[in-house]
């Protein structure tokens, strides 16, 4: 089977694109041959031999003319790969940069097409599926997205225009939509996009931490909570910054390490300031290799008080098979890691009052702690592999190349069971 692949998106790369690169490593690994057509802005590493790029300019005027179809060199671009390639499956990854150009070039095609939803954007503008004062909406691109009070902005109409393209022009085509989450899946099934159908990512785990247990943190170490990843606004890091505020009188001696960099930084320090907490809280910046297997032990939680869309929540899964109970926000992706009660604690959106109960709870009894986390590490390295992921993943291609039908809102590792 060839597969090719269309990823399109703006910014540095991220969990996304670190995915579909994985995922290049196994199609290529269990023989089937994939080339992955990366249409993109800003400076990116150098693409690799199954790799072909197309550079557009960032956001601006330029940009937009190439979004709306001024992106010309596309059309060459992709009809080049499509004859040398001579693909069996289509397989998009994302619809963002160059948007027209792509629905223009996978209009006419005759070969079966697949979607991954990256993220909520074919449901919300601004792919946050939560509305001022933490209500979770109900999704949909529609106008009325401009009077929910929700921070659309001038995105709003580009939004609804994206959005139109691909519903005339590329939805009729799909033959499946692959969800990372089953909350996702419920929201395109609900929206029309069918069949839509679930297949949890992987993580990439060390062989170190994967065959052998993992370190507790050192004893008598002061009780210490983890937030690994972006500093930006959605992330809810300023409401964990709260609820650590609340969590101190009662849990004596607790610390907070924060692992990532990003805008809201200085905000998030001056909050913790502001709330007396700044004496508490470690900011150690990115982190990898040794040094993130480090922090990993030192920390008795990881927190991931997401204020919105988290399709997956990977960090959650790479806490849990290190064997540290997670405290985490239900919504998005999460409760697919996060079992309440069983692997770590789930809370509500922007509730830094039951996000700072659920840490004291974890953190007061230590044995139930150390249930939940063996109970998280077994089912994290038994659910969450590469190996299960992908045959879902070709059992989906196998489907639509066959022309079967594949129920909506069905699950990858079903189809692959039933094969």
């Amino acid at each position: 089977m060839r597969i090719l692949r269309v990823d399109s998106w703006d910014g540095a790369r991220g969990g996304g694109q670190e995915y579909v690169r994985s995922v290049a490593d196994e199609l290529t690994a269990r023989g089937h041959p994939q080339l992955l057509l990366q249409v993109v802005s800003g400076a990116q590493e150098a693409p690799r031999p199954d790799e072909r790029r197309l550079e557009i300019p960032p956001s601006g005027p330029t940009r937009l003319a190439a979004d709306l179809g001024a992106a010309t060199a596309f059309d060459a671009f992709f009809d080049a790969a499509v004859r040398e390639f001579h693909p069996d499956v289509v397989h998009v990854h994302h619809f963002d940069a160059a948007f027209v150009p792509i629905a223009r070039s996978l209009d006419p095609l005759d070969i079966p097409l697949v979607f991954t939803a990256h993220d909520a954007e074919l449901v919300c503008p601004i792919s946050t599926l939560i509305r001022p004062g933490g209500i979770v909406c109900d999704g949909g691109v529609r106008p009325r997205c401009l009077f929910t009070g929700c921070h659309v902005g001038i995105g709003g109409p580009y939004n609804l225009l994206q959005r139109r393209v691909f519903d005339e022009r590329v939805a009729p085509s799909v033959r499946a939509y692959l969800c990372p989450s089953h909350l996702l899946m419920e929201y395109l099934h609900d929206n029309g996009y069918r069949p839509a159908v679930h297949l949890p990512p992987f993580a990439r785990i060390p062989g170190a931490v994967r065959d052998a247990p993992y370190p507790p943190p050192p004893e008598g170490a002061a009780p210490t909570v983890g937030y690994l990843g972006r500093l930006e606004p959605y992330k809810g890091v300023h409401d964990l910054i709260d609820a650590l505020a609340r969590v101190a009188p009662v849990v004596p001696g607790i610390r907070l390490r924060v692992g990532g960099e990003g805008p809201f930084r200085p905000h998030l320090e001056s909050l913790a300031h502001r709330l007396g907490v700044a004496e508490r809280i470690r900011w150690d910046g990115q982190l990898a290799g040794d040094a993130k297997e480090a922090w990993f032990r030192s920390i008795h939680l990881l927190a991931v008080p997401s204020s919105a869309w988290e399709n997956f929540g990977l960090v959650a899964l790479e806490a849990l098979t290190r064997g540290r109970p997670v405290v985490a926000t239900n919504f998005g992706g999460l409760p697919d890691v996060v079992q309440d009660r069983e692997t770590g604690r789930l809370v509500s959106v922007a509730r830094p009052d039951e996000l700072a109960a659920a840490i004291a709870e974890t953190l007061s009894d230590p044995a139930r702690s150390a249930r939940w986390a063996a109970e998280g590490r077994r089912r994290s390295l038994e659910r969450f592999t590469p190996e299960r992921h992908l045959d879902g993943l070709l059992a989906v291609y196998c489907a639509v190349l066959a022309g079967r039908t594949i129920p909506s809102e069905s699950v990858a590792s079903e189809l692959a069971a039933a094969a």
